[in-house]
């Protein structure tokens, strides 16, 4: 497996790459430039439930980006006019404002968009996760369903891979007729970043997301290749990373139709539905 290919490949170092989100001047200058061709990219014939991933960790996992999205959780994306509540680019800065971008993509129809105030760039939806979270504070399902698309959409090397969603929720139901396109079962994570109540101190994690891996990942992407994506891309033996690898799906979850009922943490029953599962095209894993 080539490692320019890993779909959502989380950071190994992750105090560097906390420290490092957006704050040099050549750090910028890359958002300002990657951000347009993401935003095209979204524009090809891949309609939702297809998609890209290619969101920044770094900028993610970022304390400040963390409490931006609680703040945006917590009342309704539209603020008046059409725009989002004003986040200060001292607080995300413009390198990382792609996040807001993903977390309306994540949440709001392709016919429903906000306007970025601070930098005027208007952020329009893609997935339709929580389409009512444009006018309404955003619920617990729609929060768990953001957070688990937006930890779907990272990719450690900023690059954009063509990704398929998978879940219970109607906007991303299964459809055999995208089975020979997106063959391979990856990964099913799921999360509530928006009503952590973890403080927003130094470079902890904000928050915990759970994520296991589907039984034919090994198959497609080789068992030589499984030890290369736990360490480096689900990054298991990182504690600072956030991310809670549970392992194979079948054994820490349970058989919910064809997707999977899962515990909200290690200790809990598996009553969590909200999950979202991620395929790929077989050329990903080569």
């Amino acid at each position: 497996m080539q490692i320019q290919h890993v779909r959502f490949l989380f950071i190994t170092v992750v105090m560097a790459g906390l420290a490092g989100c957006g704050s040099t001047e050549e750090g910028l200058e890359q958002g300002l430039q990657r951000a347009p061709v993401e935003q095209a990219a979204l524009k090809d014939d891949r309609a939702p439930p297809k998609g890209l991933n290619g969101t920044s960790p770094s900028c993610f996992w970022a304390n400040g980006t963390q409490q931006a999205l609680r703040t945006l959780g917590g009342i309704a994306l539209d603020q008046g006019a059409g725009f989002l509540s004003s986040i200060p680019l001292s607080q995300v800065s413009q390198s990382c404002r792609s996040v807001l971008r993903s977390a309306v993509e994540c949440a709001l129809t392709r016919e429903q968009s906000v306007r970025d105030p601070v930098t005027g760039e208007l952020y329009t939806g893609w997935w339709g996760l929580a389409p009512s979270w444009l006018g309404n504070v955003l619920d617990t399902q729609g929060r768990r369903y953001v957070t688990a698309c937006m930890v779907q959409r990272l990719n450690y090397y900023g690059t954009s891979v063509p990704i398929l969603f998978e879940g219970l929720h109607s906007a991303i139901a299964r459809n055999p007729a995208y089975d020979s396109e997106y063959p391979i079962e990856e990964s099913t994570v799921f999360g509530d970043l928006f009503s952590s109540t973890t403080p927003l101190l130094g470079l902890l994690p904000a928050f915990n997301v759970y994520v296991c891996w589907e039984s034919l990942l090994p198959q497609s992407c080789g068992l030589l290749g499984l030890p290369l994506l736990l360490e480096k891309r689900i990054c298991d033996d990182v504690p600072l990373c956030g991310v809670v690898t549970l392992g194979p799906c079948a054994l820490s979850c349970v058989q919910n139709g064809p997707y999977w009922k899962c515990g909200s943490d290690l200790l809990s029953p598996p009553t969590w539905t909200e999950t979202v599962r991620v395929k790929l095209e077989t050329a990903t894993c080569q």
